[in-house]
């Protein structure tokens, strides 16, 4: 495999609580390409954006018999230097703004996708 030191990878998430066992794979496939020493972001958009609320992603649990939740996988996700950035223009979808955000997401306008996608050496869409 080539080395993948200096690669950027944008995931795309448009998944969100209504449908849960779309929400683990983007966080853990952005968590992988952070072990591999990429530079990994997570953009939230339409539905995805909900999981981002607070006290949301405590309720989202794919396996019963596991104590890990959507909030473990995005704390996990974030300390393992993912970036988590959410579309503006979907906070304003989903009435809510900055303060109704889990901690350490960034806010970005809907044109902002356009130049990371761009400058992404590659892009995940989920």
């Amino acid at each position: 495999m080539e080395d993948p030191e200096g690669k950027k990878i944008l995931v795309i998430q448009t998944h969100g609580v209504q449908t849960p066992t779309r929400t683990y794979s983007p966080l853990f496939y952005a968590m992988a390409a952070a072990a591999m020493e990429m530079e990994v972001m997570v953009w939230f958009t339409m539905d995805g954006t909900n999981q981002l609320r607070k006290g949301a992603a405590e309720k989202v649990q794919l396996d019963p018999t596991s104590h890990v939740t959507l909030k473990t996988m995005l704390e996990m996700a974030m300390d393992s230097d993912v970036e988590l950035t959410v579309c503006q223009q979907s906070l304003t979808l989903w009435d809510m703004t900055q303060s109704d955000l889990i901690d350490g997401v960034g806010i970005m306008g809907a044109t902002s996708i356009i130049d990371l996608s761009l400058s992404a050496d590659h892009v995940m869409y989920f």
